[in-house]
């Protein structure tokens, strides 16, 4: 009957230290625009492409979205095993977009089909946040299910890396959405199917 109770301590001392830690996260979405100031609806896109700051290799883009995951943990130990305590993630997002500028005063057909654009423009972006939200819920499960470890330091160092590789999975769909999509154009995010 002994051997049976200390086969048994092991099992429950790693159930007891595997157990899932508090979790905390939060989104924060943000926009940042750039102003275009269209006379007419055919000018809509020369000005987007005259005052958009989103370019990467000399390719102009109308709109863009960046997303970083932060985290910060806490562990503790006790009869030497150091486990996650408490975790708390926060997906940032940033959309970059155009608007009608403030101060310029846009006729009724030039506002109609901008926002007509903007809107299917928005929705393009918002799978790249699909991304960003996908990484966050991926890192929420593993830190809520985090292994235990004998030295806190390798737990540390655990966690950084898988998070580092879930981040890097979700930044290589980001690519592979926008090859799909061909930046948005499949899905209708082309000004001239506005005009």
């Amino acid at each position: 009957m002994k051997g049976t109770n200390l086969r048994l301590l092991p099992i429950f001392l790693v159930l007891l230290y595997s157990s899932p830690a508090v979790a905390e996260f939060e989104i924060n979405k943000s926009f940042e625009f750039y102003d275009i100031s269209p006379k007419t609806k055919d000018d809509i896109k020369p000005e987007i492409l005259k005052n958009t700051p989103i370019a990467n290799e000399n390719i102009k883009f109308h709109g863009s979205t960046l997303w970083q995951v932060e985290w910060r943990i806490s562990w503790k130990k006790s009869n030497g095993i150091c486990y996650l305590n408490f975790s708390y993630t926060k997906l940032n997002v940033l959309f970059k977009m155009p608007r009608i500028s403030p101060n310029f005063n846009a006729s009724d057909e030039v506002l109609g089909v901008f926002n007509k654009y903007y809107k299917v423009l928005l929705k393009h972006e918002n799978g790249h946040m699909k991304n960003g939200t996908n990484a966050l819920n991926d890192i929420n499960k593993l830190l809520s299910n985090f292994n235990s470890y004998n030295d806190c330091q390798a737990l540390n160092e655990g966690v950084k890396n898988a998070i580092t590789k879930i981040v890097g999975k979700h930044k290589n769909r980001d690519i592979e959405y926008d090859i799909k999509t061909n930046h948005g154009e499949l899905q209708g995010v082309s000004i001239r199917d506005f005009i």
